[in-house]
């Protein structure tokens, strides 16, 4: 049988590399790179190294299939991006007389290319799903994952929101819930609980409204529909200030504290929780068509806690 091997040349078995000291026949002494010797058959190290040199092909071969997928792989995304980049919906920004009173309130006429760019966004950077709803008389728009959005419940739907009014564009997160036994408070109760429940979600809450300086603002049915407490984020914690019909109390809260305070408020009874910011119409106006951006960056900032209300 004929054999590859050369005196004095290197090759390699299932135990390292060699060296070919001398052939004689069928036997053949080899030196181990590492040190000591070995008296072998020739035709076993032939078989041996000619299986090493199947399995180097092999992997040669898989790595160059692999390299392939992933260049397709690559330029399937960059084909994608390029699609989506092409088909980016568009919003020019914010307008004077988006701001001015008209018959039936405030309406700029921009609103559904905002909530297209809105949802265009929120698709890109969140995760699929997302879409846009323009709420009939009100200068607002909702932002929502599809499958948990219910246009007939929009008032307590969680959602991420943008509005604008005399005093400027509001946007951010919201969540409501009826008074008495009224369908539609399941996205509240979900964010409550699981704000006591998941330190996570606190951080998450935390780092939202520290990064981008949000407001937690607090509306409930009491004598009247009104508002009744807001949050602001400070070292350690976060600060409440609740407003009664005499007075405006201060106290500091952890995490755990708001949450306690959030699931006891107004038991039975209208609530809503907004956390975002509102930027007067001058600034608005300023911004131009990067207001959607920043708008965009707001609702990624706070996808944790609209998935906490609006995730089974």
């Amino acid at each position: 049988m004929s054999h590859p091997f050369e005196v004095g040349k290197t090759y390699r078995n299932r135990m390292g590399e060699y060296v070919v000291e001398d052939i004689e026949g069928d036997r053949m002494k080899i030196r181990y790179v590492g040190g000591g010797t070995l008296l072998t058959d020739v035709n076993i190290q032939a078989r041996i190294w000619e299986n090493i040199q199947f399995e180097k092909q092999l992997a040669r071969t898989e790595e160059r299939q692999r390299q392939a997928q992933e260049a397709r792989k690559a330029a399937r995304q960059r084909s994608a991006r390029a699609r989506r980049t092409r088909a980016r919906p568009t919003f020019g920004g914010f307008e004077k007389n988006d701001f001015e009173a008209k018959t039936r309130g405030i309406a700029w006429k921009g609103r559904k290319d905002l909530g297209r760019v809105l949802a265009y966004e929120m698709n890109r950077r969140a995760g699929e799903g997302f879409e846009h709803w323009i709420v009939p008389y009100q200068s607002e728009i909702h932002v929502a994952r599809k499958d948990h959005y219910d246009p007939d419940l929009r008032e307590y739907n969680a959602s991420l929101f943008v509005s604008a009014s005399e005093d400027g564009v509001s946007y951010g997160f919201h969540v409501g819930k009826p008074g008495g036994k009224a369908k539609g408070g399941e996205d509240w109760s979900r964010l409550v609980n699981r704000l006591a429940e998941d330190e996570q979600i606190q951080q998450a809450l935390r780092s939202a409204m520290e990064r981008h300086q949000l407001h937690l603002v607090l509306y409930a049915m009491d004598v009247k529909y009104g508002q009744v407490g807001q949050a602001v984020v400070q070292e350690g914690g976060f600060q409440l200030e609740e407003e009664t019909a005499d007075q405006t109390l201060t106290r500091e809260m952890t995490g755990k504290e708001l949450a306690d305070y959030l699931v006891d408020l107004a038991p039975n009874k209208r609530s809503d929780l907004y956390l975002g910011r509102q930027v007067p119409v001058a600034d608005a106006l300023k911004a131009g068509s990067g207001i959607s951006d920043e708008i965009a960056t707001i609702y990624e900032s706070l996808v944790a806690l609209y998935d906490a209300s609006a995730s089974e």
